[in-house]
């Protein structure tokens, strides 16, 4: 049974309520456990672990998520997070002057930095996509095909949209990347564990997602799939003794890395399938159904489309909002009445952002609500 009969198998804060799992993600006691296995087995003999069992280990670990997440074991190398994925793919495509990078508009603030970034020194376009809070499937090709033009080699495209918890129609995004002769990069960093994948199947060149989220698995790990056909391009930033070791074997060592939350990802999956995928997807679901129906009273508006498990809602507003208000509220609430939620200012907009897990339950979201109706946020419209 989900909901409150599972939070002593966390290590969260008794005298709180956490609603925001997916920024940082718990780890469950099995997991935590699997862990410092892992890290007494490296303890007892460092030289035979590194010098042999990390490969086989993290091999083994890679072929359990591959067919969690529908890929083939050897597509799939782990790093420590999103952020360093994307340097990877962005070095892979050894970008030059005029060639353009598509990009949504709500992607998150550190990838857009890192792309950023690379159009500086390589002389590369940025192109936005804009979106809105409100999406429809054929919003989203629209504004990919305007983005799209002979010189565009690569589209980035979010999975779940971090701050507005949209769910992208990857599905159909995609083939009009791969049509117009672009590389296309997707950022599922909220997806593995929370959606059903079928990697390999989505024709993406690259696809990253964050273990550490949705899976259980301890902080620092990241799954990296790289279709064939880029394999022989794609090598770990940083130089080591293996990097002209071809792909995977390049990043199964990249210097003396603590890679037990790489091991441990195995273990998440496992605990994920013990419990039942889609009844941890039901419960989520029953959660944000009950959060909506109390919040639309409020005058909050559902943002779609959103993902199974994190959803957000526009919030009634005198003025515009700005980020500055979105951290007041969050500060606010877990300052004073020990609540954790996220809080985004988008178009001006105050979004609430729910990350529900198996440890909430509909009283989590009762306390929340009447805490809302009874002290509001800064801007809030009277009445509301």
């Amino acid at each position: 049974m989900l909901g409150a009969t599972t939070r002593d198998l966390f290590l969260l804060q008794q005298d709180a309520v956490f609603l925001n799992h997916g920024s940082f993600g718990a780890v469950p006691k099995p997991v935590r456990e699997a862990q410092q296995r892992w890290r007494d087995i490296v303890e007892t003999q460092p030289d035979v672990f590194f010098r042999e069992t990390i490969y086989t280990a993290t091999r083994a670990s890679a072929e359990r998520i591959g067919a969690f997440a529908g890929a083939p074991g050897d597509s799939l190398v782990f790093l420590p997070n999103v952020t360093e994925t994307v340097a990877v793919v962005l070095d892979a495509m050894r970008f030059k002057r005029g060639d353009e990078i598509v990009l949504l508009d709500v992607a998150y603030s550190a990838v857009r930095r890192a792309v950023d970034v690379t159009c500086q020194r390589t002389g590369a376009v940025l192109r936005v996509v804009p979106t809105a809070l409100q999406m429809t499937p054929e919003g989203y090709a629209e504004g990919l095909r305007a983005a799209l033009n002979p010189n565009t080699r690569l589209v980035l495209l979010d999975h779940i949209v971090s701050p507005t918890a949209q769910l992208v129609p990857i599905e159909t995004l995609v083939p009009i990347a791969k049509a117009a002769g672009a590389r296309v990069f997707i950022d599922g960093a909220h997806a593995l564990g929370q959606l059903p994948l079928n990697i390999a199947a989505l024709g993406a060149d690259w696809y990253t997602t964050n273990a550490h989220k949705w899976l259980f698995t301890p902080r620092g790990c990241c799954i990296l799939y790289t279709a064939p056909e880029m394999q022989e391009l794609t090598r770990p930033v940083i130089v080591s003794h293996y990097y002209m070791d071809g792909y995977p074997r390049c990043f199964d060592y990249v210097g003396t890395r603590d890679v037990t939350a790489y091991l441990s990802a195995a273990d998440g999956a496992d605990f994920v399938e013990s419990l039942g995928f889609d009844a941890i997807t039901a419960h989520r679901t029953a959660l944000i159904a009950h959060a909506d129906a109390a919040l639309s009273q409020m005058g909050a508006t559902l943002v779609t489309p959103h993902a199974p498990g994190l959803a957000a809602w526009a919030l009634p507003m005198t003025r515009p909002a700005d980020a500055i208000d979105a951290r007041a509220f969050m500060g606010m609430y877990w300052n004073d009445y020990r609540i954790q939620f996220a809080s985004n200012a988008v178009d001006g907009r105050l979004l609430l952002r729910l990350s529900l897990q198996i440890y909430n339950d509909t009283a989590d979201i009762d306390l929340l609500i009447e805490k809302l109706q009874r002290l509001g946020w800064a801007g809030q419209i009277e009445g509301t």
